[in-house]
């Protein structure tokens, strides 16, 4: 065999890696950085665009939902321990248009709430 394909299955796996790579995390982010709080681990938590996302957060994040069972409104992630509410208004949750989870969606306006008076 030629070295040159020797070369081209050396890199065969590495190829294959990040093919599977990129799919599983389309798969779990969506075509639109769809993120879902009830099945985001901490590192997919810390990783949501446009929010910066501290590990004790997002640790306290999958506590709180493995501890209590999914968010069921958007407002559910206002009682995880140690949320901001600086961190809420940039995650801007929103429950799913069927109501059986709570997401985050760059694409999603950011949702006015009362002051409270």
């Amino acid at each position: 065999m030629s070295l040159t394909f020797h070369r081209i299955l050396h890199f065969i796996p590495l190829m294959v890696t990040g093919a599977v790579l990129f799919s599983f995390s389309s798969a779990v982010l969506g075509q639109n950085d769809v993120v879902s709080f009830n099945t985001a681990t901490v590192e997919q938590l810390m990783a949501i665009k446009g929010a910066d996302v501290p590990e004790a957060v997002a640790r306290a994040i999958v506590v709180y939902r493995e501890k209590n069972g999914p968010f069921t409104k958007a407002s559910d992630l206002r009682t995880v321990p140690g949320m901001p509410s600086g961190l809420f208004k940039e995650l801007n949750p929103v429950t799913s248009e069927d109501g059986s989870d709570v997401l985050y969606d760059q694409d999603t306006e950011p949702v006015l709430t009362p002051l409270k008076t």
